[in-house]
C-alpha cells in the first residue's frame, strides 16, 4: 500500500459567517463526529497555510461555524472560501470492512481474469458508495456493495468485483 497520507480532508470553508471573521463549514459526511477533536483539525489554504481552528461557535442552517486562529475580519474570512479542512488520519477509526475514499483511488479493479481499470473517484450515492473505474473502454460506475464488490487488498491495492464488466457498461471517459 502507498504511504497514507498525513491528514484526511473531512470538509470544506464555505463563506464568511458575520463580521468578526467566523466561517461556514461544510463537512463531507455530516454525521461525522470530526469536530469533537478541534485540536487534531485545522484548515488548509490553497496556498497551503495552515490555520488552527479555535472552536465552534454556533450552527447556522445547520453548518458549524468557526472562528480560525488570526482571522478577525470578514475580508480575513472570505480569503478562506474553499480552504480544506483536514483531520490527522490516525483520529480516524475504521472496521475492517471499512475504507477511506482516499485509499481506494488507484486501486486496479479486475472482474475474474479481465482488468476493468482503476479507481479514479469514489461517492457517495446515498443507499451506496460508488467506484468509479477508469479503464480503457471508457468509465464505469460499480456500486461499493456485495455482491459485486468480492474483495479490497489494500495492501496489493486491487479491488476484485463480479459480473461488473457485464452489468455496468463503459461510458466514455471524459
Amino acid at each position: 500500500m502507498p504511504e497514507a497520507q498525513e491528514h484526511i480532508e473531512v470538509g470544506l470553508v464555505t463563506k464568511p459567517h458575520g463580521v468578526r471573521g467566523a466561517v461556514k463549514l461544510r463537512l463531507h459526511n455530516p454525521d461525522s463526529d470530526a469536530l469533537s477533536d478541534l485540536g487534531r483539525l485545522h484548515l488548509e489554504t490553497s496556498s497551503g497555510e495552515r490555520l488552527r481552528i479555535e472552536g465552534i461557535v454556533a450552527h447556522s442552517a445547520g453548518s458549524p461555524v468557526a472562528r480560525v486562529e488570526g482571522v478577525a475580519s470578514m475580508e480575513d474570512a472570505e480569503r478562506l472560501r474553499g480552504a480544506r479542512l483536514l483531520l490527522e488520519r490516525d483520529a480516524i477509526a475504521l472496521d475492517d470492512d471499512e475504507y477511506l475514499y482516499q485509499d481506494l483511488v488507484g486501486c486496479s479493479v479486475r472482474d475474474g481474469e479481465r482488468v476493468l481499470g482503476v479507481v479514479s473517484d469514489v461517492f457517495s450515492a446515498g443507499a451506496s458508495d460508488v467506484l468509479v473505474v477508469r479503464g480503457d473502454d471508457g468509465e464505469r460506475m460499480i456500486p461499493l456493495v456485495e455482491p459485486w464488490v468480492a474483495k479490497v487488498d489494500l495492501e496489493a491495492r486491487t479491488i476484485e468485483v463480479h459480473g461488473a464488466a457485464e452489468a455496468f457498461e463503459p461510458t466514455a471517459a471524459g
